[in-house]
């Protein structure tokens, strides 16, 4: 069902100045008295305000009509003119005027002029009412649109750049695999060389007390045979004992030198040992030492290591930031999302108040159109009348004129005569004279021989005076 919309019937007092302020060109006196020369620039100013057409376009041609139109030069003012009705009537139904006709613009009534410009005013006071708050809604969701379609560059922008770091974070996570797979190899390694080395350390201690101590026995055993040959050369300076004693203290003093001697081996032998187990331990000491380079290596690698683990420490808190920054940017475009909702609810709202407008005018206009159309067909049959008045008219105005040749044409003729009929009355009317003034009856009798031949055109200018 349409809906229907009241306005209230305005006074001069509250009219005009109204119409003073849209600068429609009317007064109380053409209010009073409407004229369609006054009506239709007024309603033509009510259409350019409000509707938004101006008047080149109201009298632009409709070209597809005029195409279908036989005659199209009959209708170039109608065409135009239609298009404006067509408007004003829109306009009218959406004021809630539903029964404008054509006889408002062609035949104006005070009483309908009042209540069509009242509909008008109260319809652009309702308009100018709702266009401040529309427009702004209207920005503000222009506004809106933009600021989102910005934010979704942003984010497709950030989804791209994490996109990127996931992509290098998995194309490096293989080599920091394997890097942190070698670290933990050489790490295990190392451990394994540590204690390997505290206990050579450890050995290589005792080792080298041991060999210290042998060296200290060794040299004590020299020491000690040093100074057992020299008592021996000195008891061989002072012996005068027998010689028995003597060789029982060189047989001892023998015995106490071989052992001093296989001492002497025994720690010699021990120190070679301890010279091999140096050598061993020196060897180790070179397997430490490429340990080590290899352990300085390995903390390089470490620390390779640790700065891919900090980049990827890295790269895990800018994802995470990109992440927490997509979803608050995700959490505003939803509010956005929210706040373009509700505007376009609200702008549905209007939308649906429009149309239902619109169904009234729609409504209004079919009526319109039934109108137009039994007004368009009698105009066809006004038209098809006129052009047959028209023919006929030209038929007429034919025959007019061969009726005004033809009759000139007559009275030339008739003219003629009569000139020659007067010349002859007045040639009778001298011989007449004359025979009267003479007296000579006998020629009375020839003269009206004469006569009588020329007496058929009196009857002629009875003519000729009734034709006048």
């Amino acid at each position: 069902m349409a809906q229907t919309f009241s306005f209230p019937i305005l006074s001069d007092a509250e009219l005009l100045p109204c119409l003073k302020d849209m600068e429609l060109p009317l007064n109380a006196a053409g209010l009073a008295k409407p004229t369609p020369e006054l009506v239709r620039p007024v309603y033509e100013s009510v259409v350019t305000t409000l509707v938004g057409v101006t008047r080149e376009e109201l009298q632009q041609p409709v070209f597809t009509a005029i195409d279908a139109l036989e005659f199209p030069e009959l209708h170039d003012e109608s065409i135009p003119f239609m298009a404006f009705l067509k408007q004003l009537t829109k306009l009218m139904a959406a004021a809630g005027v539903r029964d404008f006709t054509m006889q408002d613009i062609c035949k104006p009534d005070s009483t309908r002029l009042r209540r069509n410009l009242s509909a008008v005013i109260n319809f652009a006071k309702f308009r100018e009412e709702k266009l401040g708050p529309f427009t702004e809604l209207q920005e503000g969701a222009e506004a809106l649109l933009e600021q989102s379609a910005a934010l979704e560059q942003q984010q497709r922008r950030l989804a791209a750049e994490l996109k990127q770091l996931q992509e290098e974070r998995a194309a490096q996570q293989p080599e920091a695999a394997a890097v942190e797979a070698e670290a933990s190899e050489l790490y295990a390694e190392n451990q394994a060389l540590n204690r390997q080395q505290t206990a050579l350390n450890a050995e290589v201690r005792t080792l080298k007390g041991a060999a210290n101590a042998a060296a200290d026995e060794a040299a004590s055993a020299k020491f000690r045979l040093q100074t057992a040959r020299q008592a021996a050369s000195e008891l061989r300076e002072l012996i005068v004992e027998s010689p028995e004693k003597l060789q029982a203290r060189l047989r001892e003093t023998a015995g106490a030198v071989e052992r001093e001697r296989a001492r002497l081996a025994d720690a010699e032998r021990h120190s070679r040992d301890l010279q091999t187990r140096l050598d061993a331990i020196a060897k180790v000491e070179k397997e430490v030492g490429k340990a080590r380079s290899v352990m300085g290596e390995v903390e390089t690698e470490l620390g390779r290591k640790k700065e891919a683990s900090r980049r990827v420490k890295a790269l895990r808190a800018q994802i995470a930031a990109s992440e927490a920054e997509a979803a608050s940017l995700g959490a505003r475009q939803q509010h956005l999302e929210r706040q373009r909702a509700s505007l376009a609810e609200r702008l549905q709202r209007l939308e649906h108040q429009a149309e239902l407008r619109k169904e009234a005018a729609a409504s209004a206009i079919e009526e319109q159109l039934k109108d137009k159309e039994a007004t368009e067909a009698d105009n066809a049959a006004n038209l098809a009348k006129l052009a047959e008045h028209e023919a006929l008219m030209r038929a007429l105005r034919e025959r007019m004129r061969e009726v005004a040749a033809a009759h000139e044409a007559q009275t030339s003729a008739v003219l003629g005569r009569y000139a020659a009929l007067r010349a002859e009355v007045s040639a009778y009317h001298r011989r007449l004279a004359a025979a009267m003034a003479a007296g000579e009856s006998r020629a009375l009798a020839p003269l009206d021989t004469n006569v009588s031949p020329n007496a058929a055109p009196a009857p002629a200018c009875k003519a000729v005076a009734a034709g006048r």
